[in-house]
Parts: C-alpha cells; structure tokens; sequence
C-alpha cells in the first residue's frame, strides 16, 4: 500500500467493489502513452489485438494429451527434497509457454524472460532492467523460428494486417511473460499450500493469485485494483482470457504433486518475492516423508 501511495496510486479493495471497477467504462487500460500492448489498450484496438491473441490460445483448449504427459513426467521426476520454484514451477510454466509460442525454450530464455517487466509494471514501466530485459527477449523472439503455436500465428496475423510491426513485437512479449510468469509463480505459492496440508486442488486454482492488482486509469488519476478478494482472472472487457488452459495446467500439475506429497513432508528456506504487484516465491524446499515414493 505504502508503495501504491507514494507513486499516487489509489487503491480499490473488496471484491464487490473491485468488480464494479474491472467493469467500469469510466476507468481505462491506456495510459494515453500510444503502448502497442494489449495490456495497455482500450476500444477497437484492444479488441482487435485481443482476438488474435484469444485464437492462439484457443490453440491449447482441449488441453492436450502429450502437454499433460509432460508435466505429469515433471512431478514424477522430482527428487525426495526439490525446490518448488526451481525444480517443479519453473519447469512446468516452461512446458506450456514452449506450447503456446510454439517454440523450444532453454534455460537462458526462462531466466530472461524472468527478468522482464516493462509493459507489465504496475508503474508503466519504471524498472530500467525489466525494459532491458524485455527489448532483448522482443528480439529474440522476432528471430526464433517457430512451428505450430503463438510466435507463427502473430506472424501470420501480422502477415495479413491485423496486427502492425510495433503490435507483433510487443505481445509476442507479453504473450510469453503472460503464459510464464503467472503460472510460475501460482504453481509455487499453490504448492506450498498443498505441502503445508490437503487442499483441494480446484479450490487452489481459483483462490491464489498471482497478480495481485491491476492498474487503471480514471477522471481522478491511476487506479489499483485488487485481484486478489477472489478475482484471479478479473472481469470485463479485460479478464484473462487463457483462464480456461491456466485452470488446467494447475489442476494436472497440483493433482500429480499432491500425490507424490501423500500428506507428509517437510517445507524449509522459504523465501518471498517483493514485487508490488506479482505475489510468488523464490525458493521453498520441499523434503518427503520417507515412503512417499
């Protein structure tokens, strides 16, 4: 709150009223700073922007076989101790944002693509690193080639003039940090949960968030709202629209893992991101009961 203060950033709490303000046609997405991004955009080309971006991800609904065979690979290759973030999320956030671009990713990518932020901070943008970060993943991406998936549909959309060269560039990006950063940073915090005792699986997906505001813009100045009085996907013109494969991907990866926790285990080095906005952890080791596999 402190920090939402000093940038003059009011706060809307309570999910009654958060509600009321995702849907408001009074409060904005854009900023008035010309971004191509989808995130910061409202009206026609928002909406333009967001079908194509809708189709990619149609792309993964049903949620294919082979995609949960690998993550279900993922769990059952964890050791009797593993990191949460390192050895479970990282890798399973990977495996499908590697599906929806269409693309291989290495470790070099995800520590990247960690490392972005501009388009994407609550403060439009203020952290020179992230920036950084995302102008060189927005290379990189121009240059990768692709099969099937999210990178070959931006290109082909903007082959056919629905997206310009500025709006390709910067959600490819955003595309990318979407589909990986929120999932990695829920699958750790929903598995400390279900390390910390049952939970069921369904009700984690749709109680943790990982993005715990998001910014408008009104008559009276920047506005942040909560997202996390139970509205993980938020609402209106501006919901999540890969909430469908983001409640799947969870409910095969925390399914798989609570199997393999069986109730008992140990939780120790716990420790918190300090990002305003974007709620995950670090690194939590996780140590099995003996007997658990």
């Amino acid at each position: 709150m402190d920090e939402f203060e000093r940038h003059g950033i009011a706060v809307v709490s309570g999910r009654d009223a958060c509600a009321r303000a995702l849907r408001s046609p009074e409060l904005t997405s854009d900023p008035g700073a010309g971004s191509p991004s989808v995130l910061l955009r409202d009206g026609e080309d928002h909406t333009r922007v967001r079908a194509v971006l809708r189709e990619i991800i149609a792309g993964l609904e049903p949620f294919p076989a082979a995609l949960r065979a690998s993550i279900e690979d993922v769990v059952a290759g964890l050791g009797p101790a593993f990191d949460l973030v390192r050895d479970f999320a990282r890798p399973v956030a990977g495996l499908v944002t590697s599906a929806v671009l269409g693309i291989d990713l290495d470790d070099g990518f995800l520590d990247r693509l960690e490392a972005t932020t501009a388009n994407l901070d609550v403060f439009g943008g203020a952290d020179r690193a992230g920036q950084a970060a995302a102008f060189r993943l927005a290379v990189q991406l121009s240059r990768t080639p692709a099969g099937p998936g999210g990178l070959s549909a931006l290109r082909a959309a903007h082959a056919a003039g629905r997206l310009d060269e500025d709006e390709l560039v910067i959600n490819a990006v955003v595309l990318a940090h979407a589909a990986y950063e929120n999932s990695l940073n829920f699958l750790a915090c929903a598995g400390l949960e279900l390390a910390s005792g049952p939970r069921p699986v369904r009700e984690l997906v749709t109680a943790i968030c990982p993005a715990r505001y998001v910014l408008r813009f009104g008559p009276d100045g920047p506005v942040a709202i909560s997202l996390a009085d139970g509205l993980p996907f938020g609402l209106g013109r501006h919901a999540c629209p890969g909430s469908g494969v983001a409640v799947a991907e969870g409910e095969i990866a925390l399914g798989a893992l609570a199997k393999l926790l069986g109730g008992e285990c140990r939780v120790g080095e716990v420790r918190w991101k300090t990002h305003p906005v974007f709620h995950g952890l670090e690194k939590a080791v996780v140590t099995l009961a003996s007997g658990n596999r």
